[in-house]
């Protein structure tokens, strides 16, 4: 039913009629005839519509989310996030140039918080709990603690008794390949 009034609004608004219109009326004339001759053609079908489909409301919250407790400062965590972010681009450097345990413990923990920050806002970005249910996000969470406590933990262990961190580092870039070989 309403295809077909589309389809008869159609016929009265087609080019050759706006063409012919066009010739004798200014070009302002012409822009509101056409903007008048679409919406008569989609009132119809808009109004048949509305009477068939039965009215949706949608509650659209503008409140806080309910993880997010009253008494945590968002906006310190948010300072220190950037914070560590700007710090990295000074213990980075500094921990190659002056190589010790205490600028690898430095850089590990740096390191460590700072991807996990940075995963962290992606599990609840993309692990909401409307979208995959309750579980999920808890567990992808949870595996995102594990995962970052091992590492540092890893880290810690490879600076204490291995090499350190950054030596570490400066000797994985200087393992040459066997096409490096043959061209010495």
């Amino acid at each position: 039913m309403s295809l077909s009034m589309v389809l008869r609004g159609a016929v009265r608004c087609n080019a050759a009629n706006l063409v012919k219109s066009a010739r004798i009326t200014p070009l302002k004339s012409y822009s509101t005839l056409v903007a008048n001759a679409q919406r008569r053609t989609l009132v119809q079908p808009l109004a048949l519509a509305k009477i068939a489909a039965p009215v949706v409301r949608r509650e659209i919250s503008v409140s806080a989310p309910r993880m997010a407790s009253a008494e945590s400062s968002h906006t310190l965590l948010w300072t220190i996030e950037r914070i560590v972010s700007a710090g990295l681009l000074a213990v980075i450097p500094a921990a190659f140039i002056a190589p010790s345990q205490v600028l690898d413990a430095l850089l590990a923990i740096s390191v460590v918080i700072h991807t996990h920050w940075g995963v962290e806002a992606m599990v609840v970005d993309y692990m909401r709990p409307s979208v995959v249910g309750n579980v999920l996000p808890k567990v992808a969470h949870i595996a995102l603690i594990i995962l970052s406590v091992a590492t540092l933990g890893g880290l810690f262990y490879f600076i204490q008794n291995d090499v350190g961190l950054a030596n570490g580092i400066k000797r994985f870039w200087a393992i040459k390949g066997k096409d490096a070989e043959k061209k010495a």
